[in-house]
């Protein structure tokens, strides 16, 4: 299980929406932590963030929104090649990928082990049952 950050974009893949974010500054340590990684603050309208889950990938939108700082919002999308249909299921698991390694970044007091328990709690699990 990794996630890694990407440079460079796929060729013939296209984008499908899997999870927004709508108010990213909720919790200032995400947003730092995601304004860091992807050096949001050198280049904002810079391309979207690439990551890389197991060899899947996905795009991290980030949305300015009038009056508020960047980014205001995330979306993130599901990378996938052509027309071939989406694994939701293994999309799923690689979401909860995407906010472990996002809780691991940010650190301090977010835990993998408050993700597991806010996830049972709304019965969402890292397997993407």
């Amino acid at each position: 299980m990794s996630v890694k950050k990407m440079t460079e974009r796929p060729l013939g893949f296209r984008s499908v929406p899997v999870l927004t974010d709508p108010d990213v500054a909720h919790y200032p340590e995400f947003k730092d932590f995601l304004v860091k990684t992807f050096e949001l603050d050198k280049e904002p309208l810079a391309a979207p963030g690439l990551l890389d889950v197991d060899g899947r990938c996905f795009e991290l939108i980030f949305v300015g929104r009038s009056g508020q700082p960047f980014p205001a919002a995330i979306e993130i999308a599901a990378l996938v090649e052509g027309l071939e249909p989406m694994d939701t299921a293994q999309t799923d698991k690689d979401l909860w990928q995407i906010m472990e390694w996002l809780v691991d970044g940010v650190g301090g007091r977010w835990t993998i082990e408050a993700l597991t328990t806010m996830g049972k709690i709304y019965r969402v699990t890292p397997d993407g049952t």
